[in-house]
């Protein structure tokens, strides 16, 4: 089967499966296109992979961009890898961008549950770049028939505009409608993974808590270490999900009082993972994937008393413990490339990725239907449509002490995740580190929920003052940080200006030094400058229309350090900022 529409083919690599197939192309709008792809086989069948691809000229395009993609924005020669999403991991979307931010060309499918292949290369030899998609390449369902619609997207917008309506048509079907978002997701919260690990007690927890909480932190998450009386960072006691009673003699008791705060209490699980010393191994060693990962292995959720015994624990967690949600981890390990076989049960799916899906959004049912409000956090890269049905909180991938990185997971996730909130990685420093360079790593997490896992024991005094600072400001800002429109300039350079904007203030944040940043559209709204820089000045470029500011500008512990006046002012100015400080404008 080789079928065409538009510059696009559509190949079979078993044309004797199909009994017919066409692709229509619907022009919604000048420059984009849905592409309505519908395959008929011969019989019920597991497909043999079809390839889709299209090439498009390499004209005004300076890189790339897709959930996965981390910092190499580079576009690439006939060398690069294909790149995997399924239901619990990354998103099947694809962006090229010019050097100025404008779209090129944003791509994205409808199907995000089942494995999907992308590869886009440029093709050296033509100056072109190939775009190719490959379906079925992993077992999947026997299908009698099968569609799929590709938007195709190459008007000249905002590249992050390009992305937001990608979200949004995700959102408009009804198999990947989110789960509801609690103003509780977007409230900060202390972790303790990076200030415990796995050295857990209730009494230091409650101790953090008392402390985090006078910060503004209204959630604390507990992470992997309470499930065993180890604290070697191994996984041979999942699956039991037994609280470690040395640890916490009376857990119960102990969520109670940490609400009695005014904090919420989360709790972490590592879904897929059963020890090889716990009693879930020994129940289920039949029922596991090939995917072993130090001395644990991955459930199979194919079987359906798999999903039923993971899902009956987090019931337990929620009505039992009375816990206010939990954090979910290692999803994306549910993938398969062979059978599993058990001589006690049969799987009522094939496909590992929809199975997981079946079992997240079985499990999302029950939970808020004991509780409407239950938080559920997922880390990237499981941070697709199909993750935000059982998910309301998505946080960036674990990068300690790394502000850059930080910086750009928590921006690349916010381009597709709608009004589902966005966390930062766990945020840390080291206690002898300057108070501006700790600053810079809760400045690279501003337009996320800042998760914050340090001691207050183990920080300055100065670094103290300089986080109640940064949480004041923080959650003084909320709406427009994590609501307003997000506005990340040049992907290619990791977003070194960003800005957030709604009708009444503008914020711009300054990652690199030494750029211009543009502030032309002030209009009569307040103004705030983050300088997000170790360098002592900002350079901004206030546009054509000169008008008259007030700037109070602040060290990053909060502490005035200047007031200037610009008395009916235009064009480029020279902004004296403290490294890691704030510059805060009024109209006069």
């Amino acid at each position: 089967m080789t079928i065409a529409a538009k510059n696009l083919k559509i190949e079979s690599k078993q044309p004797e499966q199909i009994e017919h197939a066409h692709c229509t192309a619907h022009d919604l709008a000048p420059g984009l296109t849905e592409f309505k792809i519908a395959i008929q086989f011969q019989t019920e069948v597991t497909p043999a992979p079809v390839a889709i691809e299209w090439l498009i000229p390499l004209i005004d395009i300076a890189g790339k961009w897709h959930p996965r993609i981390m910092s190499d924005r580079s576009m690439t020669a006939d060398w690069c890898q294909y790149i995997q999403s399924y239901a619990t991991l990354g998103a099947p979307v694809y962006s090229l961008f010019s050097e100025g931010g404008e779209n090129r060309q944003t791509f994205a499918l409808s199907d995000a549950i089942n494995p999907i292949e992308i590869r886009v290369q440029v093709e050296e030899d033509t100056a072109e770049v190939k775009c190719e998609v490959i379906l079925f390449n992993a077992p999947t369902e026997a299908l009698g028939s099968y569609t799929l619609t590709m938007r195709m997207d190459t008007r000249p917008t905002p590249y992050h505009q390009a992305l937001e309506n990608v979200a949004k048509w995700w959102e408009s079907m009804p198999e990947y409608k989110p789960a509801f978002v609690p103003d509780s997701a977007f409230e900060p919260v202390y972790s303790t993974w990076y200030s415990f690990h796995q050295d857990l007690s209730e009494s230091s927890i409650e101790e953090q808590c008392e402390w985090s909480v006078k910060m503004g932190c209204k959630t604390v998450i507990v992470d992997d270490g309470w499930q065993t009386e180890e604290s070697n960072k191994g996984y041979q006691f999942c699956g039991d999900w037994e609280i470690a009673p040395s640890k916490f003699p009376t857990f119960k008791a102990h969520v109670k009082r940490i609400q009695n705060m005014d904090m919420r209490y989360m709790l972490w699980f590592s879904v897929p993972y059963a020890g090889r010393e716990s009693v879930a191994w020994q129940n289920f060693k039949d029922r596991m994937l090939p995917k072993p990962f130090r001395n644990a292995d991955c459930f199979d959720p194919r079987y359906p008393k798999v999903r039923r015994y993971l899902i009956d624990f987090y019931r337990k967690a929620i009505e039992d413990w009375k816990l206010d949600g939990l954090k979910l981890d290692f999803v994306d390990q549910f993938t398969a490339e062979r059978e599993t076989e058990s001589a006690v049960e049969k799987t009522d799916m094939r496909s590992v990725p929809a199975a997981a899906d079946r079992l997240l959004s079985d499990m999302m049912l029950e939970l808020q239907a004991i509780n409407p409000n239950v938080l559920i956090e997922f880390r990237q890269s499981y941070i697709g449509p199909a993750m935000r049905k059982y998910g309301n909180i998505l946080r960036a991938q674990d990068c300690p002490n790394d502000a850059l990185s930080n910086r750009i997971r928590t921006i690349d996730v916010r381009l597709l995740a709608g009004n589902t909130a966005v966390h930062s990685d766990m945020i840390m420093w080291h206690r002898e580190e300057t108070p501006e360079r700790a600053a810079l790593q809760l400045w690279a997490a501003l337009f996320s929920v800042p998760q914050v896992s340090v001691k207050d024991s183990m920080i300055s005094l100065e670094q103290n003052q300089m986080l109640r600072f940064f949480m004041n400001f923080w959650l003084k800002n909320r709406d427009l940080l994590v609501k307003g429109d997000l506005i990340p300039l040049m992907p290619q350079y990791l977003y070194p200006i960003v800005y957030a904007s709604n009708a009444t203030t503008l914020l711009a944040a300054l990652y690199q030094p030494d750029l211009i940043v543009p502030v032309a559209d002030i209009g009569t709204r307040a103004f705030t400058l983050v300088n997000a820089t170790e360098s002592e000045r900002v350079v901004i470029d206030l546009g054509q229309v000169a008008q008259s500011y007030t700037i109070i500008t602040y060290d990053c512990m909060g502490n005035t350090t200047e007031t200037i006046q610009l008395k009916e002012t235009s064009g480029l100015q020279k902004i004296n900022v403290c490294p890691a400080g704030i510059a805060e404008f009024s109209q006069t």
